[in-house]
Order: C-alpha cells, then sequence, then structure tokens
C-alpha cells in the first residue's frame, strides 16, 4: 500500500485536479475542515461518481470525478471545493494489505464475498444507494458500525475472512441489484488494528502499533461517532465522517509508536471499548 496525505484550499473552479500526489490512487478520502461529510472515490467506481459516506444517496457526481496519474479532480460540490474552506485529502493506492473491490447485492444472508486476495482486518462497504458501513477487525460476532455514526448494528459486515468477508441480507450490504464498493485492509507492518480500553485521561498515548500512523480511525464499541486523523492536520484537531467540523481534545497527536488521545468520549471514555486503525505509507 501506497499512502499520501494532503490538503488544498477550495477555489469553486469544476474539473479541478490535484496533483503532486505520486501514483495513481485507488482510493481517495476528502473532509472538509468545517461541517461537510467526507468523501470517498475508488477506483472501482466508473465515470463522475463519488460516495458521500454520511448519506444513504446514490453515488454521486461533481465530487470526486477522476482518480488520474497523479492525483485526482474535484467538481463544484461543497463538499470537495468551496471557494475558501481547507479540505484535508488522504490518496492510497491497493498493495498486499490494501484492496478495493465491488459486487452487485443479491439479497441472500451469510454471502462471502470472495477473490479480495487477502484477509481483511478492517472493511469499508459503499453503496450505490444505502448506507455506508464498516467493520473493525477487534469487533466480536455479528457486529458492524454506519459510517454515519452509530451504535452496533448487525446483519451487515457479519465477518472478515480468509479471502474477503461475509454480508448479510441488510439493503445497506446487500440490496438486490444494488452495486457495492469496498476498500479492505489486512495486517502487515503498514496496517495496524486492534483495540483499547479507555481511562478518561487527558493526553493519553495509545502505543504499541509498531509504526508512526499517517492516518488514525478510532470508533468507540457504542453509539458515538467515529473520528480520524490524517497526518496534515496540525494542532490539536480531528476529523469526522459526519457533517461535523474539526474538533479538538479527539486524536490529539500521530506519534512515533501510535497516537495521543483527549477525554472527549468518543476517544477515551473511562471503561468504554475502542477500535482504532493505523495506516502508513509503505513506498520507499
Amino acid at each position: 500500500m501506497l499512502l499520501v496525505t494532503g490538503s488544498y484550499l477550495g477555489n469553486g473552479t469544476d474539473n479541478r485536479v490535484i496533483s503532486g500526489v505520486g501514483f495513481q490512487p485507488d482510493v481517495v478520502i476528502i473532509k472538509a475542515v468545517t461541517n461537510r461529510a467526507g468523501v470517498i472515490r475508488t477506483s472501482t467506481m466508473s465515470g463522475d461518481r463519488s460516495k458521500n459516506v454520511t448519506s444513504n444517496g446514490a453515488l454521486s457526481s461533481n465530487v470526486i470525478q477522476s482518480l488520474t496519474a497523479d492525483g485526482f479532480t474535484v467538481g463544484t460540490d461543497t463538499t470537495v471545493n468551496t471557494s475558501g474552506t481547507t479540505y484535508y485529502w488522504v490518496a492510497m493506492k491497493t498493495g498486499n494489505d490494501l484492496t478495493v473491490g465491488s459486487y452487485v447485492g443479491n439479497g441472500a444472508d451469510d454471502r462471502s464475498i470472495t477473490g479480495a486476495g487477502l484477509q481483511p482486518v478492517w472493511v469499508v462497504t459503499l453503496a450505490d444507494g444505502d448506507d455506508s458501513v464498516f467493520r473493525p477487525g477487534p469487533a466480536a460476532g455479528d457486529a458492524s458500525y454506519l459510517m454515519n455514526g452509530t451504535a452496533v448494528v448487525t446483519n451487515r459486515i457479519q465477518a472478515l475472512q480468509a479471502d474477503g468477508f461475509q454480508v448479510g441480507s441488510s439493503v445497506n450490504v446487500n440490496e438486490n441489484g444494488t452495486t457495492f464498493h469496498y476498500i479492505a485492509w489486512a495486517a502487515s507492518s503498514r496496517v495496524s488494528t486492534g483495540s483499547y480500553t479507555g481511562n478518561g485521561a487527558d493526553n493519553r498515548s495509545i502505543s504499541g502499533i509498531g509504526f508512526q500512523p499517517q492516518m488514525a480511525w478510532i470508533k468507540r464499541s457504542d453509539a458515538q461517532a467515529s473520528v480520524w486523523r490524517p497526518q496534515i492536520v496540525s494542532g490539536d484537531a480531528t476529523l469526522f465522517w459526519t457533517a461535523t467540523a474539526a474538533a479538538s481534545d479527539r486524536i490529539q497527536a500521530l506519534q512515533a509508536d501510535g497516537f495521543q488521545v483527549g477525554t472527549n468520549a468518543q476517544v477515551n471514555t473511562n471503561l468504554s471499548t475502542y477500535y482504532r486503525l493505523a495506516l502508513r505509507d509503505g513506498g520507499p
């Protein structure tokens, strides 16, 4: 997996090229510092289409319009290019520890989505007309979460398997005739998942990851919005997937062997369980 983070200032110009990534991405994530939802595009999404990850609507146009040899292009949608707004982005290229794919729903329960070529430790599904779902590897049983911030939901991503993952019959992951796109990460020296128990202490270091992340993602095991932070973000600021402005006291810093959290309930309530994903670049 290759991974680069960056930022740009919106200018409202259509077909705007964001270059200098250094490779053609298979995954691009963009999030405004303001109260706009995060958007994701994968290389399995054709044409001018990408996904607002907190919407249950269809893939949208005029957002991340294309993935290019050295970056990506954006349209004029407010989630990616309002004049004067700062946007943070993460671009990833597939490798032994990252894959993307797609499948067409058939409504069948306990359906295995195979052909990933790896055993995932974290999976995201992005539906063309339904909610986006993710499953952290450490989650037990038939447990996953909606990207728009929920408690545990079942009958979605039911299990992570040797060559992919299993989905239930929910329309969010397997509506008959609907196309679903997925991102799957496998454990490696660049991908680390795990869990920790909150203790309520400020400036707490979550260590033992084995590298300095360029992106960290945390989800409390109950009804709290998940939060994430790319390396490019400065100061004590964390991003949401939802249409929420960047906030402090969550993921306060990315450190040499992990990351630092504050006291907010989304990252460190005493005795609560938290799942985490940490990613870094695999390039030279």
